[in-house]
Parts: C-alpha cells; structure tokens; sequence
C-alpha cells in the first residue's frame, strides 16, 4: 500500500520525530518531481560541532535538495545536495553523525538505522526504523513525489 504524506509525518512515522510538527531549525519544504527541497536555519540547531557553529553565523540559510537515489532490502540511499551561501554544504554531512546517533539512542530507535556516508549519501534503515514502531511492518519502497514522502508498506 503506498501512503503520501508530509516530511514531518513521514518522520514522525519513523520515529525520528515525536509528533508532526518540523523543529523550529527547518524553514521550508517544498519540491518537484522526485526531488524534496527542504530550507534550514542551521542557527536554529542546538548543540551544533564548533566548526558548524561558526559557519552558520556567516551563512545560516542552507537550502537541500534531497532524492532517493536507491531503495533496497528496507534501506533508503538519500542524495543530498545542500549549499549554504552557494558554498557546498553536502560535505559537511559526516560532521553531524554523532549528533543523528545520539538522537537515535534518546528515542530508543536502532543503533544505525541513520547513516551518513562520506560521498554525500544518507542511509535511511526505513525498515528498521518502522518496524521498530510498528512490529510486522514491511517497507517495500520509499520515494519524494512533489514535496512529500511516499511510502509503500505491507502488513
């Protein structure tokens, strides 16, 4: 069964998000076409790395372009194209792993089911991640269709 909802739903699905409602850092989601477009405020994020931190106060706006490149066994290979100020913001990714790791373990979700990978990919365990929400769930495919997040699922 496929389901359309929106970025917040969707996490909220996962369980990377406790309601559905975006934090306060993202400003915009919107898109086309296979492509999710989503505009933060990195100074908006608490608890960012130092060279992070820094960045944002001359550049806060980062602007994301985000499509599924690949889908397979419940996994989810996200590319990212981020830019802050025209600058390439993609490669600054792995700096936020341990960040994604420690808010994986406060929501008791799978060690790694979130992983950032060096050539600008996210990893997404969307299969780990629902089934540990929602026991005997399958995720069967995972897509960006104009601005929301499609799911397909079996029971």
């Amino acid at each position: 069964m496929r389901t359309e909802m929106t970025l917040a739903q969707a996490l909220n699905e996962l369980g990377l998000l406790g309601g559905t409602t975006l934090p306060r850092f993202v400003t915009s989601v919107a898109g086309s076409g296979d492509v999710l477009e989503v505009v933060a405020d990195a100074r908006a994020v608490k608890n960012l790395p130092g060279p992070l931190k820094l960045a944002t106060r001359l550049v806060p706006a980062v602007r994301s372009k985000l499509r599924v490149e690949s889908f397979d066994e419940g996994v989810a290979v996200l590319a990212v194209d981020a830019s802050a100020g025209g600058l390439p913001a993609h490669k600054l990714l792995g700096l936020a792993a341990n960040r994604i790791e420690s808010v994986l373990a406060s929501k008791g979700l799978p060690a790694g089911s979130v992983q950032i990978r060096p050539d600008a990919r996210i990893a997404l365990d969307a299969q780990r991640l629902l089934a540990a929400k929602h026991p005997g769930a399958v995720v069967q495919g995972m897509a960006f269709a104009d601005g929301r997040v499609a799911l397909d699922t079996a029971a």
